[in-house]
């Protein structure tokens, strides 16, 4: 348990100097608030999933020791949440190129992206199928980039063979953790820094993190790190204060693991972090059930291409390419439509999604989560659902816009007018070309939607060495962020399936390599 034994700041033992980040310290840099560490080691890891644990992995194959604090009972995080993709793109340039474009503002501008750092997490991030193949894994190519922009050919994501879901991907990295026998904390969800001034800097006093204070099952665990703490331990898409804050529309339902609260938010902003790209996501229709803590993904939307659905909104109006990526779809639900209100409202989400009899028939309309080990899951027939009232079923187009709150002269003429594109062969709407298949009814479908989360995309602001930095950009020594607790690689529209992972991939290699290199404390 960890004790306090004096209580004075900045306390700095005396010896000689070594250089950090720009800051000359002593040789050996004591407590600033004289606790007595449960344990030490050189690289402290916030947080086991996939950015956790490549940068363990990393860190420990650099020859440093390495604790990883995990606050839940079990590992994973996002990536074992996830379907499996990971992003290893085949050029540098090209990636470069993909990611500016994703990134793309008004009149040439782009939304907080250098294309210098992108090239510095491409040339990482290229290595990412590699990488995971010396880890035992079999990844095979499956996707490429969704925009038709320069660089999407030599965007690609991958799979692992055999089970090809976040819980294979996950797998893969807990049995190289377990084989190079690295501690895992369960159940210590870290509480607060511990820090040490160092001297003035541009704002503030500078300080060195020096370890962790965790919450642990018996009590608080304080983990001194030699050499540096690597927060990893996720997005704020659990946590409903950060995202009324930061999110484009409210409320957004999670399709991810619990454990995301914004944790490295809090632990850098309260070490004088800076925070950027607090918008991102990587967005999802979903679909609720009623007091389920995880949404699940619309399966429904996401093989439109092949099944017959269309979405409409409170009005009963399409309003969106139903077949576009699922993100483009997702985020179509943020539009503000000023209308003729004295104050204007969201008319996309929620939702509905409508469909037919053999939409319905053709699988389960929300996907289970996890995908390849379901603990919230989705009948296959969607019987289940049906029976429970998350699927409205309905003789006629005037009963099922009774069920959903929707306009029945506008609903009837929606169906009515997207069949009559389906029979034309096009889509003058909204250029719908896949899956434009007729609604064939009575019965009559219906299932909310709404805005979901695979995950957040901002956090504490890091450097291509992933080092965090404060608001004057200063590194702030021995702190280095990485995967969904901060999102590199993006930040306007999600770029490609795998792109979140594919950063945790990477940037928990750069940190790992990073940290295991700082000078011992």
């Amino acid at each position: 348990m960890a004790r306090k034994i004096m209580n004075r700041r900045g306390f700095l033992a005396a010896g000689g100097g070594l250089a950090l980040g720009g800051a000359t310290l002593p040789a050996a840099v004591a407590d600033a608030e004289g606790i007595a560490w449960d344990r030490t080691a050189d690289v402290v890891v916030v947080g086991y999933g996939g950015a956790g644990a490549a940068a363990a992995i990393t860190a420990h194959d650099a020859g440093a020791r390495v604790v990883i604090l995990e606050k839940t009972a079990a590992g994973g995080g996002s990536t074992r949440y996830s379907g499996g993709f990971f992003v290893s793109p085949r050029s540098v340039e090209g990636a470069a190129d993909y990611l500016m474009a994703c990134a793309a503002a008004a009149s040439g501008r782009t939304f907080d992206m250098r294309r210098e750092d992108l090239l510095a997490w491409a040339e990482e991030a290229t290595g990412n199928a590699d990488w995971f193949r010396s880890l035992g894994g079999e990844p095979f190519a499956t996707l490429r980039g969704w925009y038709d922009v320069p660089g999407a050919e030599d965007y690609i994501t991958y799979q692992p063979r055999g089970d090809s879901t976040g819980v294979g991907l996950w797998q893969v990295l807990a049995d190289a953790v377990a084989a190079r026998g690295i501690e895992v904390i369960h159940e210590a969800p870290a509480e607060r820094l511990v820090m040490a001034e160092v001297g003035p800097g541009p704002l503030s006093p500078r300080r060195v993190v020096q370890g962790v204070v965790a919450a642990g099952p018996a009590g608080p665990v304080a983990v001194g790190a030699r050499r540096a703490v690597i927060l990893a331990c996720g997005g704020f898409d659990h946590d409903e204060t950060f995202k009324a804050s930061y999110l484009r529309t409210y409320p957004a339902h999670s399709v991810g693991h619990t454990g995301n609260t914004g944790d490295a938010i809090r632990l850098a902003a309260a070490a004088g972090a800076a925070l950027w790209r607090l918008t991102g996501t990587s967005a999802t229709l979903c679909h609720r059930k009623p007091g389920a803590a995880v949404a699940n993904p619309s399966a429904l939307q996401i093989s439109a291409a092949a099944r017959s659905m269309i979405l409409v909104n409170r009005q009963g109006r399409r309003f969106v390419n139903e077949a576009l990526n699922y993100d483009a779809v997702a985020k179509m639900l943020a539009n503000v439509d000023p209308g003729a209100q004295s104050v204007p409202t969201f008319p996309n989400t929620p939702c509905w999604a409508l469909f037919d009899d053999k939409a319905r028939a053709a699988g389960p309309v929300g996907f289970p989560v996890p995908f390849g080990a379901p603990e919230y899951d989705w009948s296959s027939d969607n019987a289940a659902e049906i029976a429970a009232g998350v699927i409205r079923r309905a003789g006629t187009l005037a009963e099922l816009a009774a069920a959903t709150g929707t306009d029945p002269d506008a609903l009837t003429a929606t169906v009515e007018t997207y069949n009559a594109h389906c029979a034309a062969g096009t889509d003058p709407d909204f250029g719908r070309s896949l899956g434009l298949l007729p609604l064939e009814g009575p019965p009559w479908y219906a299932v909310e939607g709404h805005f979901g989360l695979w995950a957040t995309g901002g956090g504490p602001r890091i450097n291509a060495r992933a080092q965090v930095v404060d608001p004057a950009g200063a590194v702030i020594p021995r702190l280095y962020t990485a995967g969904s607790a901060s999102s590199f690689c993006f930040s306007h529209l999600y770029p490609l399936s795998g792109t979140a992972i594919g950063d945790c991939l990477a940037m928990g290699r750069i940190a790992g390599r990073h940290a295991a290199a700082e000078s011992p404390a």
